[in-house]
């Protein structure tokens, strides 16, 4: 008998944000900014990296306009955020 569970995307996805999202409550996190596109849609893709580890993120149209600064490639930051998977 085979005992594996196969979960479809939407599944997945589903019980990795119920997980995630739960466990990580907005936080602070430190790193510098690589790989900054700003495509059409106005929203912020990026990637917060240190020197072992990276993680991609995305800074949303009404909150880029909010911030005092340019983000850029190299800027080292401290960023507010919560960690979230999209279904």
């Amino acid at each position: 008998m085979n005992d594996r569970q196969v979960y479809t995307v939407s599944q997945l996805t589903a019980r990795l944000r119920e997980v995630l999202e739960q466990q990580f409550p907005p936080f602070w996190v430190e790193g510098e900014i690589s790989n900054l596109r700003v495509p059409a849609s106005g929203h912020a893709y990026f990637t917060l990296k240190d020197d072992q580890a990276q993680i991609r993120a995305v800074l949303f149209r009404n909150r880029l306009r909010r911030i005092r600064f340019a983000p850029e490639d190299g800027l080292h930051v401290i960023a507010f955020g919560s960690l979230e998977v999209y279904t």
